[in-house]
């Protein structure tokens, strides 16, 4: 399978990032400059872009403990198979790392792709790093996974 892979140091704290990617499954935050407007639908953010097209990413997994979340986009430009990573890691250093990981089906989507996927990393790691936490908690009942 072709992957695309990003990372990045983060210049707020883990909470703060998992914040922001919490907020972007539930469509309450929109990064890229290419969206104009989102909402969510049960599992999927829908994505509108310009001229009304819509991209409907289903969220497979919202993990706060592990701040990771996961989805899918059915059938996106024609690939056979996509499914991204998002995660928030913290290393030894309490350094905080925004890592992004697609992968694709037919492998040569990934290369054909890489290039804007870099631009809309960029994107993601200007955005997450502007954010400020608002208080509130989470509602994505039902995403987490089993404790135990």
């Amino acid at each position: 399978m072709g992957s695309i892979y990003h990372s990045a140091r983060l210049d707020v704290p883990a909470d703060v990032a998992w914040d922001y990617l919490d907020r972007f499954t539930r469509a309450e935050v929109i990064p890229f400059s290419a969206a104009i407007a989102g909402r969510r639908e049960g599992e999927h953010r829908v994505v509108t872009m310009p001229g009304g097209h819509e991209i409907w990413e289903r969220n497979v997994t919202v993990d706060p403990v592990h701040r990771r979340t996961s989805y899918t986009i059915t059938g996106l430009n024609g690939a056979e198979h996509h499914h991204a990573e998002l995660r928030i890691d913290v290393g030894p250093d309490d350094a905080v790392t925004l890592v992004w990981v697609t992968d694709y089906l037919p492998h040569e989507l990934a290369d054909q792709r890489a290039a804007g996927y870099a631009a809309l990393f960029d994107e993601l790691v200007a955005a997450v790093n502007a954010h400020r936490q608002a208080a509130g908690p989470s509602d994505h009942e039902g995403f987490y996974p089993e404790e135990g």
